[in-house]
């Protein structure tokens, strides 16, 4: 079955131009018949490797340049996209969207909606674009991603979870040490936390929109990571850094941010990534024996400041009873919670704004006695946010957690220490978190793994059912 608004396009050969995509092709929110597809139409084929280089902390001082002179720098262009696609390698028989224009009000960007494909299907792509009115046609990426299984079949599964990428603590000249090693894992998906950048604490602070979307630029734009992400779609989920400023609730503007505030992060992150609408919390399913919940815990959370109880969240009232009717109806084998910050922990005592903090225990606490009511043996956390990897189990509810740990070793840092009372594991050092489901006879298993920056696994766990 073909993709429901494609018509059939006869291959041609293309001008010989170089590509005008240095952030890349971004897939995202695959299900068994759907897919979004990221686009951007950049000035150049690469990133600015010579510009001024703005690498260390964010400082008080104006900002001055200009932001195409910034190493890192993919300033966009006007121009047109499309997205050719198929079952085939070769493309022989691919279809085609419709030329789309992309102009400066959304970042030269354009989200493909692709609907009716088929389940548990590679799918090849041709990303194209050219200039204004069609002319020059640019040389076009190349890359694939698998639709998910059906719910009524089993299917063997692998994602990745990630966390902490700070510009600053890059452990190589390409792109992150981690991006490589998962991809010679070839996963399924992979879910981005969250603090995929940091507005506030690196340099040049993000105080405009302008700056805010090159962080996205310098950051994406990286070989490996481009090279990733051809290959491997993902569900972004995002946190404090890549809202807006550290620990940041919806009214919280903080003044070192201005003119920049909490609803410019709001829409530049679903411009920046493969989303379409202002739903950031969501659940998809990955065949009979997995599904995954990704949450959102900056847009409708109290203040941390507010005293704790039964009215102050994380989640809001609406996000907190999806989350559970969906919990409870889904009868898939194993559960795995994808959440930006920890529900369990431990964490340090200075901290405020996650769930395994005094400053959110009630509502902390009532989830953790829910779980252990009602999903006791096949849920599981997957968090980000914290900058060490861990396991963890709650000594009074036994919810199991685990943290993927930073983007590098440079950036493991803070963590309380080694908890006996809940750490079956613990490290401070950056690397990712690897979640594998397997069905073997009647027996379903799921293993997770927790990697070192070169894809070296330093810990396991797995449960059967």
């Amino acid at each position: 079955m073909r993709p429901v608004f494609l018509t059939l396009l006869v291959c041609l050969p293309l001008t010989a131009q170089q590509s005008r995509q240095a952030t890349g092709v971004r897939v995202g929110e695959v299900t068994t018949d759907s897919a979004i597809v990221w686009m951007r139409v950049t000035a150049q084929a690469g990133r600015n490797q010579d510009g001024i280089v703005r690498r260390g902390k964010a400082t008080a001082e104006p900002f001055t340049q200009r932001v195409e002179e910034l190493e890192g720098a993919c300033p966009g262009a006007p121009g047109r996209v499309r997205l050719r696609c198929s079952t085939r390698q070769d493309l022989a028989d691919a279809v085609a969207t419709p030329w789309t224009d992309v102009s400066a009000a959304r970042d030269y960007t354009h989200h493909f909606r692709l609907t009716k494909l088929l389940p548990a299907t590679t799918y090849y792509y041709s990303a194209e674009t050219a200039g204004p009115g069609g002319k020059p046609v640019h040389a076009a990426l190349h890359g694939k991603f698998q639709t998910a299984p059906p719910a009524s079949q089993y299917a063997d599964v692998a994602f990745t979870v990630v966390t902490g990428q700070m510009y600053r603590d890059m452990d190589h000249p390409e792109g992150f040490h981690m991006y490589e090693a998962m991809r010679r894992l070839a996963p399924h998906f992979i879910v981005p936390t969250g603090d995929n950048v940091y507005y506030d604490s690196e340099d040049p602070r993000a105080t405009t929109v302008e700056l805010a979307r090159y962080h996205w630029h310098r950051m994406y734009s990286y070989p490996r990571h481009v090279a990733f992400y051809l290959e491997v779609p993902a569900y972004w989920e995002k946190d404090d850094h890549d809202t807006l400023f550290d620990d940041c609730w919806p009214t919280m503007n903080p003044p070192q941010m201005l003119p920049l505030n909490f609803a410019d992060g709001q829409r530049i992150f679903i411009e920046q990534v493969p989303l379409i609408g202002e739903k950031t919390f969501r659940t998809y399913r990955w065949g009979r024996g997995l599904q995954v919940w990704l949450t959102e815990g900056r847009d409708f959370r109290s203040s941390n400041r507010a005293p704790d109880g039964p009215e102050k969240t994380i989640w809001g009232a609406a996000q907190k009873k999806w989350l559970m009717e969906s919990l409870l109806a889904s009868d898939a084998d194993f559960k795995v919670l994808v959440s930006p910050t920890p529900i369990v922990g431990p964490d340090r005592a200075n901290k405020a704004d996650n769930h395994s903090n005094a400053a959110f225990a009630h509502e902390g606490n009532e989830f953790r006695a829910w779980v252990q009511k009602n999903l006791p043996k096949n849920f599981f956390v997957a968090c980000g946010d914290r900058h060490w990897q861990y396991h963890s189990v709650h000594p009074d509810t036994g919810v199991q957690e685990f943290s993927s740990g930073p983007a590098s070793d440079q950036h493991a840092a803070g963590s309380p220490g080694h908890n006996p009372r809940y750490h079956k594991f613990h490290l401070v050092k950056g690397g990712f978190l690897s979640v594998n489901f397997r069905r073997a006879g009647t027996d379903s298993r799921i293993i997770f793994r927790l990697h070192d920056v070169h894809g070296k696994v330093v810990y396991e766990y797995a449960s059967s059912r």
